[in-house]
C-alpha cells in the first residue's frame, strides 16, 4: 500500500472513477474505509458492499490509448490461469470505460477480512505465524511454479534486465547471470501482501515467468531486517534457494529492490542487509553447496 498521491488532480480523478466503477458493477462504497493506493495513485481500491455482502473492488487508470499490459490484464489473467485452491481473493466480475482522456478498469474481487502481515512490504518486527501458515504458503508457491505460464504472458523480469542489473548494482558476483529456468510466479511476494493468521495471498495483478525461486527470494530479502523470520523463511523454501537457481533468483531480486532503493525510503532501509546478503551468497564457508 503506498500513500495517497499528492497531485489533487490525481485524487479527484480516481475518486470520480471509483465512483463510476462502483455504479457501473452495482455496489456501493462501504462507510469509514481506509482507502488503498497504488504508487503515483495509478490505482485505487477499497471496500465495497454488494447484494451478497462485501467485496473489494479496484480501479486502475492509464492515458486513453495505452491501457493494456502486464498490470492492466494481470487480475484477469490470472482468474483464469491459476489453481482455484490457491489462497487469494476470487475475481467477481469487471468493467471497463473511459473519460476525458483516461482509460478505466473497475476490478470486483472477494473481499478479505484477515489483516495483511505488515504495513509495508517489508517485516520490520517479529510476528508469530503458525507451522500450518508456512505450509500452506510453501505448498501455494509450489503450485504456482508448476502451473504452465499463459501464452504470452510477460516476464516478470527481462533477460536482459538481469544481465544488466546484477553487475551494475553488486558488481562482479562471479556467475553466469543467464536464467536456464524460468517458472510462474506471483512476482511482489512481500508481507504486504500476504495475510494472517489465515494466509491470503494479495494483488497478483504482476504474476508471470520469473527466474526459479524468484518468489522465495523476494519474501527473504523483504525478512531481513527480522533475522529470526528471515532464517524461517529460509528454511520453508531451502528446496528452491539452496541451488544454483536459487542463488541466482537471490542475486537478482537484490539487484531490483537495491535500484528501488535509490527511490524510496522502504527499500533505502533495507539496503544494507540487502547488500550484506548478497555477499554472504559468494561465502564458501556459509554456502558452500554454491563453492
Amino acid at each position: 500500500m503506498f500513500s495517497e498521491p499528492d497531485d489533487p488532480d490525481i485524487r479527484e480523478r480516481m475518486h470520480a472513477a471509483f465512483a463510476d466503477g462502483t455504479r457501473q458493477l452495482g455496489t456501493t462504497p462501504a462507510d469509514g474505509t481506509i482507502e488503498a493506493w497504488g504508487h503515483g495513485g495509478r490505482t485505487l481500491g477499497a471496500p465495497v458492499t454488494t447484494s451478497h455482502g462485501s467485496a473489494w473492488l479496484r480501479v486502475l487508470e492509464a492515458p486513453e490509448g495505452k491501457a493494456g499490459g502486464k498490470l492492466w490484464t494481470g487480475t484477469q489473467e490470472a482468474a483464469a490461469t491459476l489453481p482455484t485452491e490457491l489462497p487469494r481473493p476470487r475475481l467477481l466480475n469487471s468493467t471497463d470505460w473511459a473519460r476525458e482522456g483516461y482509460a478505466y478498469r473497475a476490478e470486483l474481487s472477494t473481499y478479505i477480512a484477515a489483516p495483511v502481515c505488515s504495513p509495508s512490504p517489508d517485516l520490520t518486527e517479529h510476528i508469530t505465524l503458525p507451522d500450518a501458515w508456512w505450509a500452506r504458503l510453501q505448498r501455494a508457491t509450489s503450485a504456482v511454479a508448476t502451473t504452465p505460464a499463459p501464452h504470452n504472458r510477460p516476464r516478470v523480469i527481462t533477460q536482459d534486465y538481469i544481465h544488466r542489473t546484477i553487475p551494475r548494482y553488486l558488481g562482479n558476483v562471479g556467475i553466469d547471470t543467464t536464467v536456464r529456468r524460468w517458472t510462474l510466479a506471483h512476482g511482489d511476494l512481500h508481507w504486504a501482501n500476504l495475510t494472517s493468521p489465515e494466509l491470503t495471498i494479495l494483488d497478483w495483478e504482476g504474476f508471470g515467468p520469473a527466474p526459479h525461486g524468484f518468489d522465495a527470494a523476494h519474501l527473504y530479502a523483504y525478512t531481513l531486517l527480522v533475522p529470526e523470520l528471515a532464517a524461517h523463511v529460509r528454511a520453508t523454501f531451502a528446496g528452491a534457494l539452496a541451488t544454483l537457481e536459487g542463488r541466482l533468483a537471490e542475486f537478482t531480486v537484490a539487484a531490483v529492490l537495491l535500484q528501488a532503493a535509490d527511490r524510496d525510503p522502504i527499500h533505502a532501509r533495507l539496503a544494507p542487509r540487502i547488500r550484506e546478503h548478497a555477499q554472504s551468497l559468494l561465502d564458501p564457508q556459509r554456502y558452500p553447496q554454491f563453492s
